[in-house]
């Protein structure tokens, strides 16, 4: 469907243009194109010769497309020292391309900033214009988490996995992946998370100060984030302490989720609780852990339509974890529908073994 509507583009553009464009001009009038911007002024002329009349551009993390204003165009835009582009894939239909690629722009050597882009490149008064532009710069992106700082096969992807364990309170889940992880990058302090996690709400200090010990003394070739995440698990420190300390990591990687939960974790103000996690909604609105965690704080403010909804969006998304069950049941338990609550809690006790126990206590209960 979404190579339809780059299809149905060409063809609109195709209906005022009759010539029929060959790859490689196309390729070379975007190679060029980039290539050219630099050097200040020596710039500006060749790039305003590649802009069509009323090309429309979008920059898509911010959702709004606009006529380009080549009266701004300035030397000082094009301060690089030199640009490269990759094409990813062309499309032509007679007298329209359609170009998907990215452009990166470099000063001596660094890699200063790296676009995608889509755009449309058609014939005007003989020559190759863009005429439609989209865009999304990886500056921009969130991309402030606590990454793995090892590197191995499969490493980052048990990594998530056991993160995703973790805050959805398959903590056991959690556990096990943390033991393979340590065993397979013994040197690896974040390793460990899983274990720390676990061992912290289950209340085993003895279990926990030794997994702390022991993830810390292996710190020396972590990340700023991961140390400061590790070190937020010290039993010792108070709320307050731990909130500082959480507030620290999310200065490190402020885009991390299971961060921003816990962090949320240690306010006491429900209005910061929720501009915090709205916060990390805006860029995870399908998060898991942020859903869950905001359908409590609504609860706790007594707006249980809005706990509802994130607790469906977390059902919706997220069927395969029993905690997005055990918290429906929660929430239908506190609107008085003991029979709806009882359904969700044994559905959660059955799905996995970490909530056997708790979910079934809490549909005995009622």
């Amino acid at each position: 469907m979404r190579n339809l509507g780059l299809i149905l583009v060409a063809f609109a553009f195709t209906q005022c243009a009759n010539q029929t464009l060959s790859e490689s001009e196309v390729k070379d009038f975007v190679t060029t194109h980039f290539e050219e911007k630099v050097g200040y002024s020596d710039a500006v002329t060749p790039f305003l010769e590649d802009i069509g009349t009323d090309l429309t551009v979008l920059n898509t993390l911010w959702g709004e497309s606009s006529v380009f204003p080549v009266e701004d165009v300035a030397a000082d835009w094009f301060y690089e020292d030199s640009v490269s582009v990759e094409i990813f894939d062309l499309y032509i239909h007679g007298g329209t391309a359609v170009v998907m690629g990215s452009d990166t722009y470099w000063i001596d050597g660094e890699a200063t900033s790296k676009s995608r882009f889509c755009g449309t490149v058609i014939k005007e008064n003989g020559k190759l214009v863009w005429k439609r532009y989209a865009f999304a710069s990886e500056n921009e992106r969130a991309r402030d988490f606590v990454w793995p700082s090892v590197e191995g096969d499969g490493a980052l992807d048990s990594y998530n996995t056991m993160r995703t364990a973790m805050v959805n309170l398959r903590n056991s889940d959690g556990l096990r992946i943390s033991d393979s992880l340590v065993e397979a990058y013994p040197d690896w302090a974040t390793a460990h998370l899983g274990q720390l996690h676990y061992y912290i709400l289950a209340g085993d200090e003895t279990n926990l100060r030794a997994k702390l010990a022991e993830a810390q003394s292996k710190e020396s070739g972590c990340t700023p984030a991961e140390k400061t995440l590790i070190s937020a698990y010290n039993p010792d420190l108070t709320r307050e302490e731990r909130r500082g300390i959480l507030a620290k990591a999310l200065g490190f990687a402020g885009d991390d989720p299971m961060i921003r939960f816990w962090y949320t974790w240690t306010l006491d103000d429900l209005e910061e609780k929720m501009a915090v996690l709205e916060a990390g909604l805006l860029r995870f609105p399908e998060s898991s852990v942020l859903n869950n965690m905001i359908a409590y704080v609504h609860m706790d403010a007594g707006e249980l339509d809005e706990a509802a909804h994130h607790l469906n969006v977390y059902m919706r998304i997220h069927p395969e974890e029993p905690n997005a069950y055990d918290s429906m049941g929660d929430l239908l338990a506190k609107q008085g529908d003991v029979e709806g609550a009882k359904k969700m809690y044994l559905k959660a006790s059955s799905m996995h073994p970490d909530f056997a126990e708790v979910s079934k206590r809490k549909s005995d209960e009622l």
